[in-house]
């Protein structure tokens, strides 16, 4: 009877098993994939985690939750691409330091992650601030979760490189310096890829010398070279072996550069950089690199926009006042654009120098409606929130549309994603429900009307 029974309760924790795994159904929205046409009335089937199947009629498991959409309209989660919020403090100062990673100072406890919840912001690429030379290393996460390891999708995305000069240099120090310490990486780069010789019997050590048995095993020039690392001196801040063999996965098109540009005059240099050095850059920009526009255009390269999109400025010559409408700009040019916001913190190092931040920059949909609003079709606005800057952070194979396969990465909106009046209402992290409108205390607070 006890070998009867084993196969039989084998067979009911297999069962036990299948039926555990998390099912989730969406139906009666309007699907919109971002990569296909839109599906009235559609159906998306999520297990474990994942897109499973996506379609008109599909037939919803009984086991799953089912989330009723009707009237609403399903979008992927948005993404953005470049964040300096989430972390202990907005900015690592050191200059350079490209061996640290922002993994270690994300704090999953904070507003921010909340807010881009309630947002409909899914995955989130958190890179160092512009205060810097090389800034340590970005990391791509979820926007959910209790713990830093269990919302990380990519944990080395990037390097910052700022061309804003730090305290102590002006724009020429600063170039030479980025310089110098990529040309240091670079001959570690060059060194490793050389082909060993193999010791003559003259080389080889005797017994009982050159240190412990596994030095001994190596080629010389390794040894050497292991050595020579040793003795380099310390760099600004930071240990210099460290700071190259950081370095050298940028060179190896391992990490993404992102190059901040604070003003026009910086994007030719930061061009020539990735030329040089042959980089997979991004330009971050500021407001002043419109006047580039041309050679921006010329480099091919994918930009982050700043986050004030509309402002005015004085023309120096004729003292006239004329608006600044970057979207436009840049798309007249044929260049993407991939937005950014300000955020919420005071003294926020984003805020551009020459307008404050508006209520509306804190929010990523509202980027894209002002995009709209001076040209932008709405489907290239809504491609510029998911697939675009998941692309470009490298993680478009998982996020960025409504794909069977992809991450469950999903937000249920009351109506248009880019008209005033329309709300987030549910938000979706890897299959979960991690946001519902009707359970949001802060926003009811918010919102309740005064007696």
């Amino acid at each position: 009877m006890r070998w009867t029974a084993f196969p039989l309760m084998m067979l009911w924790l297999s069962a036990a098993g299948v039926a555990a795994q998390e099912r989730l159904a969406s139906k009666g929205g309007r699907i919109l994939p971002v990569t296909g046409s839109p599906i009235e009335g559609g159906v998306i089937l999520i297990r474990d985690g994942k897109i499973e199947a996506v379609g008109k009629e599909l037939a919803i498991p009984s086991e799953a939750k089912v989330i009723d959409a009707t009237g609403k309209v399903i979008v992927p989660g948005f993404v953005e691409a470049h964040s300096m919020r989430g972390t202990d403090r907005s900015n690592e100062t050191n200059p350079n330091v490209p061996f640290l990673s922002v993994v270690d100072a994300i704090d999953p406890s904070q507003d921010y992650f909340e807010e881009c919840r309630r947002n409909g912001v899914t995955a989130s690429a958190i890179v160092p601030g512009n205060q810097t030379m090389f800034g340590g290393q970005a990391a791509v996460v979820k926007t959910a979760g209790g713990f830093v390891d269990e919302m990380i999708v990519k944990r080395a995305a990037g390097i910052k490189i700022s061309l804003r000069p730090t305290s102590d240099r002006n724009r020429m120090g600063q170039i030479a310096a980025i310089r110098k310490a990529l040309d240091d990486a670079r001959e570690l780069v060059a060194e490793d890829t050389k082909p060993e010789a193999q010791p003559t019997a003259d080389e080889k050590p005797k017994d009982g010398a050159g240190g412990s048995a596994a030095e001994q095993q190596q080629p010389p020039r390794r040894r050497n070279q292991q050595a020579g690392r040793q003795q380099r001196p310390s760099g600004e801040g930071s240990d210099a072996a460290l700071v190259s063999e950081s370095l050298s996965r940028l060179l190896r098109g391992e990490l993404l550069a992102f190059i901040y540009c604070e003003l026009a005059m910086d994007v030719p240099q930061a061009i020539k950089l990735i030329n040089d050095y042959k980089l997979k850059g991004v330009l971050v920009l500021g407001q002043d690199c419109y006047k580039a526009i041309p050679q921006i255009a010329a480099s091919k390269l994918p930009v982050v926009l700043d986050p004030t999109l509309v402002f005015w400025e004085t023309d120096p010559r004729t003292g006239e006042d004329k608006q600044i409408i970057l979207p436009k700009l840049y798309r007249d040019a044929g260049i993407p654009i991939t937005f950014q916001v300000t955020g919420f913190a005071a003294g926020n190092l984003f805020r551009s120098p020459n307008l404050p931040p508006t209520l509306g920059t804190n929010y990523l949909w509202y980027q894209a409606a002002t995009a709209v609003k001076y040209g932008m079709p709405p489907d290239e606005a809504l491609a510029a929130l998911t697939i675009r800057p998941a692309q470009l952070i490298g993680v478009g194979s998982i996020l960025g549309s409504i794909e069977p396969g992809k991450d469950a990465d999903l937000v249920i909106l009351t109506g248009d994603p880019l008209k005033l009046d329309t709300w987030v209402h549910t938000t979706i992290v890897g299959g979960k429900v991690a946001y519902e409108r009707d359970t949001d205390r802060k926003l009811k607070a918010l919102l309740k009307p005064e007696k």
